[in-house]
């Protein structure tokens, strides 16, 4: 593993470590309020949890590329269809070939549904791509309950799985810099 992979995978452990003992810390409160007396925190946690793990992703898989080229311009990978180009072309790693691919995608959209979309789909997922983006969010676990993202632990755990995976799929299969 390279440097950087080794600060992604410990960035991953740490933000669900964090994750799991505010839940544990959060058990204790009062039904209906926590934090600052918010109903429905521990919600926002688990979605605020998967969007930290996503980051970490997006991040790791693009500065590992700009290690690798630093040539390449920052907009050429701006989204993951261009990611997935670059690193194949440049990196000489074909992400598709990572089983989980599929999973990693939908966690992303599931990010950007909570992100962008106040938790349910947004237009732009509903258009177009409504078939591939529902199929990748299928692929993560998360349950939908109509264009609305219903994040739980399980899928906090999921994607910190899926997300080391991806990591390691990754760093292992890239040319050393």
């Amino acid at each position: 593993m390279t440097a950087l992979g080794e600060a992604a995978l410990g960035q991953l452990a740490i933000r669900v470590a964090d994750y799991r003992m505010l839940l544990r810390l959060s058990q204790g409160a009062p039904d209906g309020h926590s934090g600052r007396h918010l109903r429905g925190s521990a919600v926002v946690r688990h979605g605020n949890a998967l969007t930290d793990l996503v980051a970490v992703l997006e991040s790791f898989t693009v500065t590992r590329l700009l290690h690798l080229r630093p040539a390449v311009a920052y907009n050429q990978i701006m989204k993951w269809t261009d990611r997935i180009k670059m690193w194949k072309k440049y990196g000489g790693v074909d992400l598709a070939t990572y089983p989980q691919l599929q999973a990693v995608l939908g966690f992303v959209e599931v990010r950007n549904a909570l992100e962008h979309g106040l938790g349910r789909l947004t237009e732009r997922q509903l258009g177009q791509h409504r078939d591939e983006v529902l199929r990748q969010i299928v692929a993560t676990g998360v349950q939908l309950d109509g264009d609305r993202v219903l994040v739980t632990p399980e899928d906090v755990g999921r994607c910190g799985d899926v997300g080391e995976g991806f990591v390691r799929f990754l760093d292992l299969h890239a040319p050393k810099t």
